[in-house]
């Protein structure tokens, strides 16, 4: 019989080996599709702003997630298209790899903290690990997978 230490193990070897056995099919282009983080891709652009790059049509967009050139998704784009574009990355992709949603989750998402350099001024680190905490549940509740919080200050300013 399994314990529960043995049976986690056993379970991230058959994860790890089917990760290995994934990337093994991946073309080089597919490789790089899975780095590829489109911010808004679906809300209308003109298209001259950067033709390339194809964000801003709906059509385009899901084409290039079908063919695995994207692997993320930033900022976005509500359940009902989120719950589309997964689909179409998990039944019509050749490699069925699942799309990475990510949000700037500075200060919050539905309820807004103060941002962490004046949570840092409180000197009180369980609010913090607190507000982060709500941050996080409502980020996972809005199908978003990965999160940026970018506050870096060095303490160089008097004020601070």
């Amino acid at each position: 019989m399994f314990s529960a230490p043995k049976m986690a193990a056993a379970q991230a070897a058959t994860a790890a080996a089917r990760v290995d056995a994934l990337i093994a099919q991946m073309t080089i282009e597919e490789k790089a599709g899975q780095l590829n983080l489109l911010g808004d891709p679906f809300r209308f652009r003109p298209q001259n702003v950067n033709p390339l790059d194809g964000q801003g049509d709906p059509a385009r967009v899901s084409q290039m997630i079908r063919d695995g050139k994207v692997g993320n998704l930033f900022n976005g784009v509500g359940a009902e298209a989120g719950r589309t574009i997964q689909r179409i990355a998990m039944e019509e992709s050749r490699l069925k790899i699942p799309l990475l949603f990510a949000a700037d989750i500075i200060h919050g998402v539905y309820t807004v903290f103060p941002v962490p350099l004046a949570e840092a001024a409180a000197f009180d680190p369980e609010l913090a690990r607190r507000t982060a905490r709500v941050a996080a549940l409502e980020g996972a509740v809005s199908a978003i997978h990965q999160t940026y919080a970018p506050m870096v200050d060095v303490a160089r300013d008097q004020r601070w």
